[in-house]
């Protein structure tokens, strides 16, 4: 493999949670009369950039925003489909990764409801730390968190990397002085250009199988 220590974002990167968290959205802009104002689709990639460029672009006011952000963490909320599961492949990689020596992490923006998903899919066992929002660090693209958790894990930076399917995950990586690699991104940017195409990033892989097979994984 070409790294020891693969640090993964979840929602997008390791779950397809974006259809999920997409159809919570358009809830709630429903409920404030707004989905006639937009075009849903520019919305949708908007928010595969980040949360910040889908409020930035709707002007979504605080109170629907918070409600935005408390519906998709409401992991029993079986009103919303279609469910959060994790890419098919996502489990065989994790465990390649641990069978050769290697170690897996997580930094993510979501709250402790990803402990519900890895639970319920039986995936907690592959990871040796995980990073949540609740640690209180400044998001992504800023490397505080990701350097917090090199240093609890007595990490070599050289052989760690960043991945995850928005370039504020990698960039993160490459402000913390590791790699970073883009997976998963979506087809297009709210501009029209391809992720892949603008990519700051070392590597760059359409699938969880194409980077394994990028590392040395699979």
């Amino acid at each position: 493999m070409k790294y020891k220590n693969y640090i993964w974002d979840f929602d997008g990167t390791l779950y397809d949670s974006y259809p999920h968290i997409y159809a919570v959205l358009c809830l709630v802009m429903d409920e404030e009369g707004m989905t006639q104002q937009f075009d849903m689709d520019v919305v949708r990639k908007y928010l595969q950039v980040s949360f910040a460029e889908m409020r930035k672009y709707t002007k979504m006011a605080d109170e629907p925003y918070e409600r935005f952000n408390a519906l998709h963490h409401m992991t029993a909320d079986s009103r919303i489909a279609p469910p959060i599961e994790p890419f098919a492949d996502a489990e065989t990689i994790l465990s390649k990764i641990i069978e050769q020596g290697g170690r897996n992490y997580i930094y993510t923006h979501r709250n402790s409801t990803l402990y519900y998903y890895l639970d319920k899919f039986d995936l907690t066992k592959y990871f040796t730390d995980i990073m949540t929002a609740e640690e209180g660090f400044p998001w992504k693209p800023a490397p505080n968190a990701l350097l917090a958790l090199i240093a609890r894990n007595g990490l070599e930076p050289s052989e760690c990397i960043m991945i995850g399917d928005r370039e504020i995950d990698g960039r993160a990586g490459k402000n913390a002085g590791i790699a970073g690699a883009l997976v998963n991104y979506p087809d297009s940017l709210p501009d029209g250009t391809s992720p892949a195409e603008v990519s700051e990033m070392d590597y760059v892989a359409k699938t969880l199988s194409d980077f394994a097979e990028m590392m040395g994984i699979i």
